[in-house]
């Protein structure tokens, strides 16, 4: 049997291979014997085999999109990302299996490789990104040379709103085990990092053979969308953020991490990259707090300096959030209910969990306890060196901006909050002692 897996008609191909889909049923871990004590991890290797007879999947050519359509449909788009976008028709279409030039189900791209021997399925379409991140820190382009597989995950979050927190959830319920075989930025790389060599982040991906799930702090209209890849998404009450994206930038901008960043830049990128020097970031909050709810890194977005905008990132997902493949966490919601939230992003990612094991994996993704082991989560690379080289977990709490701020601060909040549509509003801010 030929395997359905086609192609878009593209300039750039992208050859996918991938976990078993995220919709069909969890295998859970290997079975055991009576007495043995069950594995820490399910066995990896057993996402090695490659799928055969499959074609690429490819990014379409002509403009670039600004409005995703519904996934794995075609249709038009209308322009609501980059400024330049302008409404764009994109039409996927197979080759493949006889005359056939329609996208398969989920389903059927699933039952196609599991009959050809393969575990692994391509992604069906993906569409293009249409706007380009380039700092010394971020990179969008990097994205390009990303090779999807079926059931990648990819996390994407603002700058402090809970980007290695949901990561560690993630790998929690992939590997079902309170205890992770690498450290967490090893098996959970970040892409668009513009300082680690982009073929080094490319290797590691390539060699996976669990499900893997990637890092990103990119809006959705600065990626390619694959409608077999989930995308989970982490908000956070913009007052909490900046305060967080306070302490983060002015640690990063201190002695011992700029120098953990230049001997690792060195060791891993050459001159160039230990070059690179992190922003500097005034050391009074309230000056601080002025900079980010008023500027940008970048040209076109309002807030979030020194980094990319926080409400442009979140708006990019918000108006896409009832995709399937696209789950929103919100921060406040891990914090109330850490148990919960988990849950509901295992039934999203398909992911079943043994009941015997669940209180433990919660426990270890609990703030407190991802502090007490940081060890488990930095690598020896590049951004491992640095931010493992001071207080990264800082208190993850809320409402801290209640006895900083000033009416005139919490103003500049107020009219960053007015340029999000108002049920967006509505879901990101959170005042817990509003609660008391």
């Amino acid at each position: 049997m030929t395997c359905n897996a086609g192609r878009i008609p593209s300039v750039t191909s992208i050859h996918s291979s991938g976990v078993p889909h995220p919709s069909s049923p969890d295998p859970g871990p290997p079975a055991r014997k009576s007495g043995q004590v069950a594995s820490q991890w399910p066995d990896l290797m057993r996402w090695s085999r490659r799928p055969s007879g499959c074609g690429a999947i490819a990014r379409p050519a002509g403009r670039p999109i600004g409005r995703v359509p519904s996934v794995g449909s075609s249709g038009s788009a209308g322009a609501s990302g980059g400024r330049d976008a302008a409404p764009h028709r994109v039409v996927p279409v197979r080759v493949a299996c006889g005359d056939r030039r329609t996208l398969p189900s989920m389903a059927e791209s699933a039952e196609c490789h599991r009959k050809n021997g393969s575990e692994f399925a391509v992604s069906t379409s993906s569409y293009p990104p249409s706007r380009v991140y380039r700092s010394p820190l971020l990179d969008s382009t990097r994205w390009n040379s990303f090779e999807p597989r079926h059931g990648d995950i990819v996390i994407s979050t603002a700058t402090k709103a809970g980007t290695t927190w949901a990561q560690r959830i993630v790998a929690s319920l992939i590997f079902r085990s309170v205890r992770l075989p690498r450290p967490l930025m090893e098996l959970s790389p970040w892409l668009d990092m513009a300082m680690v060599p982009l073929a080094d982040v490319l290797a590691t991906l390539s060699e996976q053979r669990h499900r893997r799930f990637v890092k990103t702090h990119l809006p959705l209209d600065a990626l390619p969308f694959h409608s077999e890849v989930r995308y989970v998404v982490v908000g956070r009450d913009l007052r909490d953020l900046a305060l967080s994206t306070h302490h983060h930038a002015r640690s990063m901008s201190s002695a011992g991490p700029r120098a953990a960043l230049a001997a690792a830049a060195q060791a891993h990128g050459g001159e160039t990259l230990s070059s690179f020097r992190p922003p500097e970031v005034p050391e009074d909050v309230h000056a601080f707090w002025r900079e980010f709810f008023t500027r940008s890194a970048y040209p076109w977005e309002s807030d979030g300096w020194p980094y990319n905008s926080p409400t442009r990132h979140l708006s990019s997902w918000w108006e896409h959030r009832s995709e399937p493949n696209i789950r929103l966490l919100h921060y406040q919601d891990m914090l109330d209910d850490l148990d919960g939230e988990m849950r509901r992003l295992a039934d999203f990612l398909g992911i079943t969990v043994d009941e015997r094991v669940w209180p433990d994996l919660v426990h270890a993704c609990t703030f407190a306890e991802m502090k007490v082991n940081e060890d488990e989560i930095w690598d020896s690379g590049l951004s491992g060196s640095a931010l493992g080289s001071w207080n990264f977990f800082h208190k993850g709490t809320s409402g801290q901006w209640h006895t900083l701020c000033s009416e005139d601060e919490l103003a500049l909040h107020d009219r960053a909050l007015r340029r999000l549509p108002e049920e967006l509003r509505t879901w990101l801010v959170r005042d817990p002692s509003a609660r008391s």
